[in-house]
């Protein structure tokens, strides 16, 4: 009876010990399966970290380029006009690059009019443009280009063989210099010549041969 008892305890000892053994081996393989989520969360985060580090890197080169063409832009626009703001002189800086700002705006067809020529309007100056390279390659024959005094348009002239020529009329008594823009029929984009031109009876301010150069910003 007693070997009987004995055995029975033996039995029951073995048991536990298999099963708490098991119970054990389920929980290492439990915590092992948490460990390998947790360390695929903290990869995860990680590579996401690294990716908005790139992107804001790629932000902060773009936002540099945008500083320095607006710094460029800035030098010119003093250069064409700081030092001398009634714009005589303007002919020195002809041969300095196009500018050009893009905006996003577009604007439909301006469809400018010049004032009649009669009555007050009895004086011209000639004017001849040349579209830089940046905006030949979308220039067409429906393109426009004017000169204004104040809001007041003096001229209108269309591309010949890549060159706008204006007969601009004055009273010959203007205190306001004449401005000119250009509007693209391709793109619907309208620009703005940088530098404002004194009103001069027979004046001829560019020549076929030798055409100004449109320097210009965007709209």
């Amino acid at each position: 009876m007693g070997e009987y008892i004995m055995k029975n305890w033996f039995y029951i000892a073995l048991s536990f010990l298999l099963l708490t053994g098991t119970f054990q081996s389920c929980k290492k393989d439990k915590d092992d399966d948490g460990l390998e989520a947790l360390e695929e969360q903290l990869r995860q985060k990680d590579a996401l970290i690294k990716q908005l580090e790139e992107e804001k890197n790629s932000l902060d080169n773009t936002n540099k380029q945008l500083d320095e063409t607006n710094k460029k832009l800035d030098e010119l626009i003093k250069k064409l006009q700081g030092d001398n703001p009634s714009g005589e002189g303007e002919e020195d800086v002809q041969d300095t690059s196009a500018v050009i700002v893009p905006t996003g705006n577009t604007f439909e067809n301006p469809g400018w009019k010049s004032v009649a020529t009669a009555g007050n309007y009895a004086y011209t100056m000639t004017v001849v443009f040349e579209l830089p390279a940046e905006l030949q390659s979308k220039a067409s024959a429906n393109d426009l280009m004017a000169a204004f005094v104040g809001d007041e348009c003096r001229g209108v002239g269309k591309a010949i063989d890549g060159k706008f020529l204006l007969s601009v009329i004055g009273t010959g008594e203007e205190t306001d210099n004449v401005t000119f823009r250009y509007w693209n029929a391709e793109n619907h984009y309208l620009y703005e010549y940088l530098v404002s031109v004194p009103f001069s009876s027979d004046r001829i301010y560019g020549v076929v041969d030798n055409p100004k150069k449109f320097v210009c910003k965007q709209l």
